[in-house]
């Protein structure tokens, strides 16, 4: 198994766009449709846009032998949020990580139905809307019109778009004045925004600070579809890929929840040996893993469920309304592959 790790440690300090796990990219049509690989005859290229999820590092460090032995000839790349899925689009990566809310995306500008068939995050908790401790701001309906910051839109992956579109039935930027900034919080400590959306784990410092959440993406999306984690970014693949390959599809299915299952169970392993391949510090895997809320995720949550389905069947009409997509996909459910079926 080779490992080609091409993104810089020094995003590390962008840490709080991880939770997302996925593409951020916005990228014009430069690719081609992908071509399913014969997993009995190529090598299966597997990529990720950070190098900072312990699982996936775990996955990239040790499951050489095991595809090996069932056959399969096996890449790991890190690559990054601008590259991801153009890579995708040309075929030099079979499978990608990234979130459901790419997939219309991946369709409009490169023509390629895709499948999502394991969450490798949900939102929980997501993006929070932040306030300042003396402010007298208590939900999102008190900031109607007032001065908002979020990291530009088309670094973002459609979440608080989506949530705001569900809770408001408005777009994020009509319902506020928007600030489209690399430095949300900062805009806000400096009293030049009434609010901000920040993600753990940038939030930390601003909560012992005393500011505070009035609105969150996870709590918008239980509120409007009954669901309190929402599936963010997993492993997708073309449309034929996971046709063609099923094998492999199950056996990476099974390889992840068994990577997962030993970092509930011993933690230390598994950023261990993500440590050794990554070069990032054990503790700052460690950071990521409580962002992500790893050790708290449930098996029903480690696979893609009917209830994932009907959340994001939900979420895809919000996406088109915002302008994320162009338009909502006829047949939301065939973009998804339930786990086990």
């Amino acid at each position: 198994m080779a490992i080609n790790r091409r993104t810089s440690l020094a995003a590390l300090a962008t840490a709080a766009t991880l939770v997302a796990a996925g593409c951020a990219s916005n990228q014009d049509n430069t690719g081609s449709n992908a071509e399913a690989a014969d997993a009995d005859t190529s090598t299966i290229t597997i990529a990720i846009d950070v190098p900072f999820h312990p699982i996936f590092d775990y996955l990239m460090a040790t499951s050489a032998p095991d595809f090996e032995e069932m056959g399969y000839d096996v890449e790991f790349e890190v690559l990054d949020a601008t590259t991801q899925v153009p890579s995708f689009g040309r075929g030099d990566v079979d499978v990608i990580t990234t979130v459901p809310s790419f997939q219309p995306r991946i369709e409009e500008q490169y023509g390629i139905d895709t499948t999502y068939f394991f969450p490798m995050a949900r939102w929980t908790p997501g993006p929070e809307l932040l306030v300042a401790p003396d402010s007298s701001v208590d939900s999102i309906e008190d900031l109607a019109g007032k001065s908002v910051a979020i990291a530009p839109l088309s670094s973002r992956f459609g979440a608080e778009q989506a949530a705001v579109a569900a809770a408001t039935g408005d777009t994020i930027d009509t319902y506020f004045d928007l600030t489209e900034t690399d430095a949300a919080a900062q805009e806000l400590t400096l009293g030049r925004v009434d609010a901000a959306f920040v993600e753990a784990p940038a939030t930390a410092p601003l909560l012992a600070e005393g500011y505070r959440p009035v609105f969150s993406v996870q709590e918008a999306f239980e509120e409007a579809f009954g669901d309190p984690a929402v599936m963010n970014g997993g492993f997708i693949a073309s449309t034929d890929f996971v046709e063609k390959n099923p094998e492999f599809v199950d056996a990476l299915v099974q390889l992840t929840q068994e990577a997962w299952t030993l970092y509930q169970e011993d933690p230390d392993t598994v950023i261990a040996e993500a440590a050794d391949v990554s070069g990032i510090a054990p503790d700052q895997l460690t950071l990521v893993g409580e962002v992500l809320n790893l050790s708290g995720t449930t098996d029903e949550q480690k696979k893609v469920t009917e209830q994932d389905v009907a959340t994001w069947t939900e979420i895809y009409p919000l996406l088109a309304e915002s302008g994320f997509i162009e338009s909502a996909p006829a047949d939301p459910a065939a973009l998804f592959q339930i786990t086990g079926e």
